[in-house]
């Protein structure tokens, strides 16, 4: 199974050409544009990721620092008009949003949503420059230091870092403010199952799952990963393959039938590949 079921359908670069080419897939390349790396896949790429952080820490877009806010942007515009160059059937990029609040004692981040949509709109016009699409992924729930064991309710969410498009209504809003035809939604489902891990009920979290997808014709890309709805490793970004994971399978099903493209944004081995593609082709 492959381009000819999905025309859409993509994999993780660490897959690599030989196995992208076996398999009919395309590539969304890394946030690192290594030439040794994705010069090689790059008749194969067809959205890249662009980073979310450097040697300095988080790229902070949203940042009430303006040096640090110009310099996160600077970077991200970088990348698009990097990957631009190198990659023919380049299509989308794909972006993380901002910092909230991110502790540091060398370099604390705070983000103000009026900056964030502000950021979005510059880098809309940078990837319009190339006739390129804008993707905003929604963050992951963060879980730091918080032991397996201890219970949703024991948990104070406000002492842990947090991102602006986390939760599905932000996500949403934050390309509606944004308001550019360029700008569109990356669902990623594990980052999702993360956030849903905040709600104690099983059925709630599922709820959560299925709001992320309200989003409809807004959503143009899925970073399909699996995770843990049911117990505390979903607490973690565990990109799990397809089949293998406790997501509601009604989600599974819708995400196969959207009309966006599909990245299976993990490769493990050409074996688990092969079952993930077989389960996927019976949703």
């Amino acid at each position: 199974m492959g381009v000819d079921v999905y025309p859409d359908l993509s994999i993780s670069w660490k897959a690599g050409r030989e196995v992208a080419e076996r398999f009919g897939l395309m590539i969304e390349a890394p946030t690192v544009l290594d030439a040794d790396v994705v010069d090689p896949l790059a008749d194969f790429v067809l959205t890249a990721h662009a980073p979310y952080s450097g040697s300095e820490g988080r790229y902070s877009i949203a940042d009430v620092n303006d040096t640090i806010r110009d310099a996160s942007i600077g970077k991200i515009a970088a990348y698009i008009e990097d990957a631009a160059g190198r990659f023919p059937k380049l299509k989308k990029i794909n972006m993380h949003c901002s910092p909230k609040y991110w502790a540091s004692d060398e370099r604390p981040l705070h983000g103000r949503y009026e900056r964030l949509v502000d950021a979005v709109q510059q880098l809309a016009g940078v990837a319009g420059k190339f006739k390129l699409e804008l993707m905003l992924e929604n963050n992951r729930a963060y879980w730091e230091g918080v032991p397996d064991d201890l219970s949703v309710e024991q948990v104070d969410r406000s002492e842990q870092n947090g991102y602006f498009g986390v939760e599905p209504g932000e996500w949403r809003q934050i390309q509606k403010d944004v308001g550019r035809s360029n700008v569109f939604l990356c669902l990623d489902p594990s980052h999702a199952c993360t956030y849903a891990q905040t709600f104690v009920e099983l059925d709630e979290r599922e709820a959560v799952m299925m709001a992320y997808l309200e989003a409809e014709d807004a959503l143009q890309h899925v970073h399909w990963n699996g995770n843990d709805l049911v117990t505390n490793i979903g607490r973690q970004d565990s990109h799990y393959c397809i089949g293998t994971d406790t997501l509601p399978l009604e989600f599974h099903k819708q995400i196969k039938g959207w009309q966006a493209t599909l990245l299976l944004e993990h490769f493990y081995s050409v074996e688990a590949l092969e079952t993930e593609l077989a389960f996927i082709e019976q949703l």
